[in-house]
């Protein structure tokens, strides 16, 4: 999965924080993933910040290294990051989409044989944004027959 570049920059230093506390408490990668449960190879991607892991690596770790939860509530931050940034890129999407639609109900209105108009407008159920709903109809010509 790729992370945005802001999320990128924090994985790196919550990495270089875990880095930190491991040399300060005198741990080798290797020792470090024995008292969490994790490998080495998960604690050295970690340290230089590859890969997110889940947040029960980080509280491990903080349990591990006596840290107080620090890098649990540092993960929790780019989590929610990350999130913010998901919901930020999900409404730009809608915002898109509903510029074409709109785009496409004028189109439908300037048509003589179509009625076309806003019927609502809602939440979207996953971005949360204001959606809204257009209802295009088109008038068969007399003697045609719908498809189906």
């Amino acid at each position: 999965m790729r992370h945005s570049d802001t999320v990128a920059v924090l994985l790196r230093e919550l990495g270089q924080q875990l880095a930190a506390l491991r040399r300060e408490a005198w741990l080798t990668q290797d020792n470090l993933g024995g008292l969490t449960g994790f490998s080495r190879s998960t604690v050295s991607l970690a340290e230089i910040g590859r890969q997110p892991h889940a947040r029960e690596f980080w509280a491990a770790c903080d349990k591990a290294l006596d840290s107080g939860g620090v890098l649990a509530a540092g993960f929790d931050q780019i989590e929610a990051v990350r999130e913010a940034e998901e919901r930020a890129a999900a409404c730009a999407a809608q915002e898109a989409r509903e510029i074409r639609a709109l785009a496409a109900l004028t189109a439908a209105q300037h048509r003589a044989d179509a009625t076309a108009g806003v019927t609502a407008v809602q939440p979207c159920p996953h971005c949360g944004c204001r959606v809204a709903v257009l209802t295009t109809l088109i008038q068969q010509p007399p003697g045609l027959q719908p498809p189906g």
